[in-house]
């Protein structure tokens, strides 16, 4: 927390003085009165968030966050979509998140991949695509365009047109596919809620969750809806080069900090498979994956390579599996 702390007053050291106050502490390092608000955040997230304590939604950090009347709400028991979240959650066998603390690294690829693998298996599966502001689900599984049905008991996933898979994502509820998802955290809590509060998804053994990077709102939103419901645990993906590892450390300090399991590790971009010859040559470093999985004594699941056969494929929406499936 010191650490914290001192982190806070050097961003604000770091300020433009005042120019124009009139109060009486007007030094250097005093800021405009235009900066008053965001010193104020800057000093609050100095501070840890109670969200697993007593002081849930009454802390000091608490005050001003956008969260606040949510986290009072579940502090009192109050929260009314709760019991309809696990509710449709007790239908669902299996939860997994997939997750990444950096971007680019092909995290939405692997979800997509993972559930049509499974659904390829004979099993019954979902996948939520909670990046709002970014969705790609809907693209890679070539489902662009569809709509989600509003039915009496819930939100009628879009279903795949081969698989058994059922998919729901904001994309389909732009009116155009280049539209922009501009929305402040709160708001984004709130889709991802109704999300897991309305979807009808039947009975499923897996439910995937496409997720985006980092340690964001839609991570905790989905994490704290989920609480009671008992998600099977988060599938890491990283990319073999120190810069992603480097971030994949902090992803997997979230996840013990929020009690998530990890199922594994997975390497993508291990490699590049040449189109020729069908040698792989290593374009990053090697086996860094692999080396940080050992590290904190995580599953390692395996390594992807880089493969145009899966770049094409998945550029189409079509079924790696079915169209390519001797692609390593």
């Amino acid at each position: 927390k010191d650490e914290k702390r001192a982190l806070g007053q050097i961003l604000l050291s770091s300020m433009s003085s005042c120019t124009d106050c009139d109060c009486e502490k007007k030094s250097s390092t005093h800021i405009s009165d235009e900066k008053c608000e965001k010193s104020s955040e800057i000093l609050k997230m100095s501070e840890e968030c109670p969200s697993d304590t007593d002081q849930q939604g009454r802390g000091t950090p608490c005050q001003g966050c956008p969260g606040q009347s949510a986290c009072q709400s579940m502090a009192a028991g109050t929260d009314p979509d709760v019991n309809q979240i696990n509710l449709r959650m007790k239908a669902i066998r299996h939860k997994i998140l997939v997750v990444s603390g950096k971007g680019g690294v092909g995290k939405s690829s692997m979800a997509t991949q993972i559930a049509l693998g499974l659904s390829m298996r004979g099993k019954k599966v979902g996948i939520l695509d909670v990046d709002i502001c970014g969705p790609s689900v809907p693209r890679i599984l070539n489902v662009e365009g569809h709509e989600i049905i509003n039915a009496n008991y819930g939100w009628i996933p879009v279903k795949h047109a081969s698989q058994e898979l059922s998919i729901m994502s904001v994309g389909f509820m732009l009116s155009g596919k280049d539209n922009a998802v501009i929305w402040r955290g709160p708001k984004k809590t709130n889709l991802i809620k109704q999300f897991l509060k309305n979807t009808y998804w039947g009975k499923l053994d897996y439910l995937i969750f496409d997720t985006p990077p980092g340690t964001s709102d839609e991570h905790l939103s989905v994490l704290s809806a989920l609480k009671k419901a008992n998600p099977d645990g988060a599938v890491i993906v990283t990319t073999p080069q120190e810069v992603s590892l480097a971030t994949i450390r902090k992803e997997i300090n979230f996840c013990g900090k929020m009690s998530l399991p990890i199922v594994g590790l997975v390497e993508n971009m291990s490699g590049f498979v040449c189109p020729c010859c069908n040698e792989s040559t290593d374009i990053f470093m090697n086996g860094g994956g692999q080396k940080l999985s050992e590290e904190y004594q995580i599953p390692f699941l395996g390594k992807v390579p880089l493969d145009q056969n899966v770049t094409v494929t998945i550029d189409k929406g079509e079924n790696i599996f079915k169209e390519n499936p001797e692609s390593p």
